[in-house]
């Protein structure tokens, strides 16, 4: 590691050092430097040394290595500059972060095209990249939408998850990845997302492609039946009906307590019957019917009365407007304006 750090530190001085020469070049004028080497190490703008110098800083800081961050600086200074002496920071931050495919890219052309590289620096790489080399898993991706990302989730035996986003990709795209379980995720807004999961082997070479669907329609909305929640009139009518047939069935037994009344007086004239004549089965029978009839006028008016009273509070409350339901007050927590 200390070797690393030492590279590192060599790296960013050969970068600033040779773009304050390319600086004092262009001061001098063309003679100053010749053209061949104007030709192999293109001029470092301002601005891609302080990308380079933010990267640095980033893979130093007091707080823990921004390795992702640090990343990013330096291919920004790269794309910027095209120098490859970046390759080498490149290489080492894609290398930290699982990048294989990138990393062993970055590291050959920094090996290639780099010919003043520190002995101990240069065997470094070169052990790396043969690591790497033999252990990468070459995955081949296809998206049917443009634009998409990739989003690969190493999923390792023991310790945190490692995810890598790649993109956006225009059709095809080649990884290489660390050896282990991998879900690969194409994702792109207003689209489903595609995972594809994989165990990746050292050596492989594996391809998929992404069919990213258009998300369902949603359901059309439901049609709102409206329900008449006014009290119905059928139970006072069943109840008032009852009633009614109660006081017929009283009038029928009344009228038979009458007859049977009537036919004791017609038989037994002055209290003598005759002697075939159950004088006394003929009175109970009779009180029988009478205290039928008196149950049933009874039981009969009050239901009939029940019923009306019934109907007429179910027409009441037909008439009357329905009042709207009470606000809900909101709770002090609850009334969001209160916290502008």
């Amino acid at each position: 590691m200390r070797t690393i750090r030492c590279a590192l530190a060599v790296l960013a001085t050969a970068v600033v050092v040779s773009g304050a020469r390319f600086a004092a070049a262009q001061e001098e004028g063309p003679a100053a430097a010749p053209a061949e080497a104007t030709a192999a190490t293109p001029a470092i703008s301002e601005q891609a040394k302080r990308h380079f110098n933010a990267g640095v800083a980033l893979l130093q800081d007091p707080e823990g290595e921004k390795v992702e961050e640090a990343y990013r600086q330096f291919r920004t200074a790269y794309d910027i500059s095209g120098s490859p002496k970046i390759l080498g920071n490149m290489g080492f931050c894609a290398m930290r972060l699982e990048r294989d495919g990138e990393a062993i890219d970055a590291y050959s052309r920094y090996l290639r095209e780099v010919p003043d590289i520190d002995a101990d620096e240069r065997a470094q790489i070169v052990r790396d990249l043969q690591t790497l080399t033999v252990g990468v898993a070459r995955i081949s991706l296809e998206v049917n939408v443009p634009g998409a990302t990739i989003l690969d989730e190493r999923v390792p035996v023991r310790g945190a998850r490692v995810t890598n986003a790649y993109g956006p990709v225009n059709g095809k795209i080649e990884l290489g990845v660390r050896p282990g379980h991998h879900v690969f995720t194409a994702k792109i807004a207003g689209r489903e997302d595609a995972p594809w999961e994989i165990e990746a082997y050292a050596g492989a070479k594996e391809q998929h492609s992404f069919v990213l669907k258009a998300p369902p329609e949603a359901p059309p909305p439901r049609a709102i039946t409206t329900t008449d929640d006014r009290p119905s009139s059928t139970g006072p009518i069943v109840v008032t009906a009852a009633g009614g047939a109660m006081l017929v069935a009283a009038g029928i037994t009344g009228i038979v307590a009458l007859n049977k009344t009537s036919d004791i007086a017609e038989r037994c004239k002055n209290d003598v019957c005759p002697r075939s004549f159950d004088l006394e089965g003929e009175r109970s029978s009779a009180r029988t019917f009478v205290g039928v009839t008196d149950l049933l006028l009874v039981l009969g008016t009050v239901t009939v009365l029940g019923g009306l009273y019934w109907g007429y509070r179910v027409s009441k409350a037909s008439s009357e407007p329905k009042a709207a339901p009470a606000p809900v007050k909101a709770s002090f927590l609850g009334d969001w304006r209160l916290a502008l």
